[in-house]
């Protein structure tokens, strides 16, 4: 039986795959999956800042109405923060076992990362006028270069969202790997997951069967996928340097291919009526019954144009296809649905579990 490759994901496919166990346990029949640490570090310390975030909400609360009511903490934010980088390490590690790629804290790496910023080596911005940002990027380049030297498959599936970091560079990080390591690296957005992976395996159809029945869609997917997921959010940089997830909207109810097409079919025109304005609410073009909440920012009208564009390409090239396309995109946009989240003084699950 052939050895089987290596499967790593980057904080943002962790973000976007809410239920992580149920992914985890499909790619497991066919990979070896890892995650780095940096990647766990980066997700514990988000969702710290959003347990922080109730806390400081919790005490404007306590102050605002201290004339007649208070607030009793059942424990400190030290407290609580302590036990998500505890509970969720725990987490990783029942998950992971010996698959979790550690990174040095010493002085040799922290040069390495300086030489490279300095230089502009990917997954630094080579453009002159780019600043350092991609320290975290870097490390866990590195990481993933050190351990897959000595460990691990011999072919390697890398998936990222981040494009300035690693998609934009994936033929100067594939030679590095292939001549760090002596191995091969394979780089694809997130979307690779759910389109390539999970699917079942058939049988092979014979070529005259793929020309008659379907179209080449393969770039096209992607485009679709891209498109639609710029709807969803952006990644940005705190005030302290850390990467975040600015969502442009959360709904309550998953969305279906007829709540699709309904946005789809009047996106043109709510465009027309904010003609001049570079971002438009996401409860001006999604909220139809009350489902939709608007979040950190707007959906930029750039990302509108690309996946209006997208719509267009549909109804002329493959108006065959439309409720397909419309089922495609309702899946993206359900990144975003998240059921009522608890409180964060009530984590655990009826398991003894903690989230990731």
């Amino acid at each position: 039986m052939p050895e089987k490759k290596a499967f790593i994901f980057d904080t943002n496919f962790i973000i976007q795959n809410q239920e992580l166990d149920e992914a985890l346990d499909k790619l497991k029949e066919q990979y070896s999956v890892y995650v780095s640490q940096v990647s766990i570090n980066e997700r514990i310390a988000q969702q710290c800042r959003e347990v922080k975030a109730k806390f400081e909400e919790a005490e404007k609360c306590n102050l605002k109405f201290s004339h007649f009511a208070s607030v009793v903490f059942k424990k400190t934010y030290a407290e609580e923060k302590a036990f998500y980088e505890k509970g969720v390490q725990k987490r990783y590690e029942k998950y992971f076992g010996e698959h979790i790629i550690p990174f040095a804290e010493d002085g040799e790496m922290l040069r390495t990362i300086i030489d490279r910023a300095n230089q502009k080596l990917p997954p630094f911005s080579s453009d002159k006028n780019a600043s350092d940002k991609g320290f975290k990027d870097c490390l866990l380049w590195l990481s993933i270069l050190t351990y897959f030297k000595d460990n691990g498959e011999d072919e390697v599936i890398f998936v990222t969202d981040d494009k300035s970091a690693f998609r934009n560079n994936v033929d100067f990080l594939q030679n590095e790997f292939r001549d760090v390591t002596g191995k091969t690296i394979a780089i694809h957005p997130n979307a690779y997951y759910r389109e390539t992976l999970i699917q079942p395996e058939k049988a092979e159809p014979s070529v005259a069967e793929i020309v008659e029945e379907f179209p080449n869609l393969e770039a096209f997917r992607e485009e679709v996928a891209e498109a639609v997921g710029g709807l969803l959010g952006e990644e940005s940089e705190s005030y302290y340097g850390d990467p975040d997830w600015l969502q442009t909207f959360t709904t309550s109810v998953p969305f279906d291919k007829e709540y699709a097409k309904t946005f789809f079919s009047g996106l043109q025109t709510e465009m027309f009526e904010h003609l001049f304005e570079e971002s438009i609410p996401a409860s001006v073009l999604l909220n139809f019954d009350g489902r939709v909440t608007d979040g950190d920012i707007e959906i930029p009208m750039q990302s509108l144009e690309k996946v209006l564009k997208v719509y267009k390409a549909v109804l002329k090239n493959y108006p065959q296809y439309c409720d397909q396309f419309y089922e495609a995109a309702a899946k993206v946009l359900n990144r975003n649905y998240y059921k009522p989240s608890p409180s964060p003084f009530d984590i655990i699950d009826e398991n003894g579990d903690l989230p990731f």
